[in-house]
């Protein structure tokens, strides 16, 4: 990639738009879902009940035969008359997710006569090939432009080769519910359970989570599990949704239909095994033993102990979430 090409940030004094300064202090915006919708005019739609006027402009971009259309939502920021809220969604046939955090703006000009720039770099080396981008959305406003989103690991492509990945294990598809799916693989000698389930936020939105189960032991969200280092107990996990996309004419196959996937879920840090030898850690490993049995206690929350920083108060302005626009500069 090219040192040009790495959209510079010029230096300038905003007109048109200006950048909303955090009102409520350095709170920080929770982790937010995985957000899916099948219609782009919801899947930018608040939780609350009440219908916002919103303004979407589309841009189509093709990479690799893969269709990608980007929605960059705009509505009124509640309570605070000539801001709004910048979103910025990713749709493939039926299926549109969220991308980065909503980014707030003061508008002095019809947000109907902006205009954006959306480009991606070329693929990055990765596995499967040809699946990660560099993404960049820039806002142009009375000649003076503004970055909005940055995302450096967009993983999308058209009929992934997964089979290439060396020595990968892929869990197979044991069981659909309405609101479900199961898949099974083995993961250090350990039969586990991959859960994905979806739960109905508003019309056609659903938010997704992923948890695993290994003979009765659940955990939620393994993306972010945190256990000791031992041996056998590393996995690499990645999470794929596939998407029906419209068919294509190829130089090799012709016509075809096929599937554009999303990967939504990865850690390089999963940890789980059978039996595990924890003292083949090393002689400088010193092991704790149990100090009594089990007791009950009643007293203050353990949750007295934490920082509150990832709750939002519920009296706090929704362009808090311009806390997150530092790491897209």
């Amino acid at each position: 990639m090219n040192a040009e090409f790495d959209d510079p940030s010029p230096a300038y004094t905003p007109t048109a738009a200006s950048w909303l300064p955090n009102l409520y202090g350095g709170r920080r915006l929770p982790n937010l879902p995985r957000h899916f919708a099948s219609r782009s005019t919801d899947s930018t739609s608040s939780t609350s009940s009440v219908d916002v006027q919103k303004i979407i402009h589309t841009y189509n971009v093709t990479v690799g035969f893969a269709e990608l259309q980007f929605n960059i939502t705009i509505e009124p920021a509640q309570g605070h008359p000539g801001h709004h809220l910048f979103f910025l969604t990713l749709k493939t046939g039926p299926v549109e997710r969220p991308l980065c955090q909503p980014i707030a703006m003061k508008l002095q000009v019809d947000p109907r006569n902006l205009t954006f720039s959306v480009f991606l770099f070329p693929p990055k080396t990765s596995l499967p090939q040809g699946c990660l981008w560099s993404l960049r959305v820039w806002l142009r406003a009375n000649e003076i432009d503004h970055r909005l989103f940055s995302d450096e690991r967009l993983w999308v492509g058209r009929d992934p080769d997964f089979y290439s990945i060396e020595n990968a294990s892929f869990a197979r598809q044991r069981e659909t519910r309405p609101d479900m799916q199961v898949y099974k693989t083995v993961l250090g000698r350990v039969l586990i359970d991959l859960i994905v389930r979806w739960r109905s936020i508003s019309s056609k939105v659903y938010s997704l989570s992923l948890e695993y189960d290994a003979n009765g032991d659940q955990l939620c969200h393994v993306h972010n599990t945190h256990l000791i280092q031992s041996p056998r107990a590393s996995h690499r996990l990645r999470v794929w949704l596939r998407v029906p996309a419209p068919a294509v004419a190829t130089p090799t196959s012709g016509n075809t239909r096929s599937q554009i996937c999303h990967r939504i879920w990865s850690s390089d840090d999963f940890k789980i095994g059978h039996l595990l030898d924890f003292s083949s850690l090393g002689s400088k490993m010193i092991m704790g033993v149990p100090a009594s049995s089990p007791r009950t206690q009643t007293s203050i929350s353990e949750q007295s102990l934490y920082q509150n920083d990832h709750k939002r108060d519920p009296n706090a302005s929704p362009t808090d979430y311009t806390n997150d626009r530092k790491e897209a500069m």
